[in-house]
């Protein structure tokens, strides 16, 4: 048994040695080759899928830097903290505004943003790779960046936190925040969302 690509749906059996069916029409086709992150909704959990907490991103220039705005599917600005600004993942999947997909946090979604966690040689650094070895099986994502990691899951709506020391740089938000998707699965990552609360603990242990 086979599944489109795009959308997870199940293919019909194919008879014959033709070459293997990828998608299940035209528009699952045309959407992956345009959508760089491709496979999103194979990698994603449900829980997230279902969701009505999405919106988009576009990158822009504040203060000198580059920073990550929440926008609209229409590019109206859209709030973390404001439910009329968010949608469903379908709907903020298919629109091309933007940079990119994002997901209110909050209603026990919670996220540990690791931020720079890779050396040169594009290895894992020790600080992380020490909080991997510690991360339940949830979904672990590569950022946007390419550099940095999100280690999705469940955890009790907190204060956000920031942790800074030597080359350790770790932000752990549970509400009133956004974080951007990619949906580039980590190796370590499961389609699946645990109970973070403990790695928390250890992530600022770390701190």
């Amino acid at each position: 048994m086979s599944h489109c690509e795009h959308c997870g749906r199940t293919l019909p059996e194919q008879s014959g040695r033709g070459r293997r069916r990828r998608y299940c029409g035209q528009a699952c086709r045309k959407a992956a080759s345009r959508d760089r992150t491709g496979n999103l909704l194979r990698d994603i959990p449900d829980e997230m899928m279902l969701a009505d907490r999405w919106m988009r991103w576009r990158s822009i220039e504040r203060d000198g830097r580059r920073t990550k705005l929440p926008i609209q599917v229409d590019g109206l600005p859209a709030s973390s903290t404001d439910p009329d600004t968010w949608t469903t993942f379908p709907a903020a999947e298919e629109s091309r505004t933007g940079d990119g997909l994002g997901f209110a946090l909050g209603n026990g979604f919670a996220c540990i943003d690791l931020d720079h966690c890779y050396d040169s040689r594009n290895h894992l650094k020790p600080w992380a790779k020490a909080l991997l070895a510690y991360t339940p099986a949830t979904f672990v994502e590569i950022s946007p960046s390419g550099d940095g990691l999100h280690i999705w899951g469940h955890a009790a709506a907190m204060p956000g936190v920031r942790i800074r020391r030597d080359d350790v740089n770790i932000e752990i938000y549970s509400r009133d925040r956004y974080m951007t998707v990619t949906g580039r699965a980590h190796r370590a990552s499961t389609r699946a969302l645990a109970d973070i609360t403990g790695l928390i603990d250890f992530a600022r242990r770390l701190g």
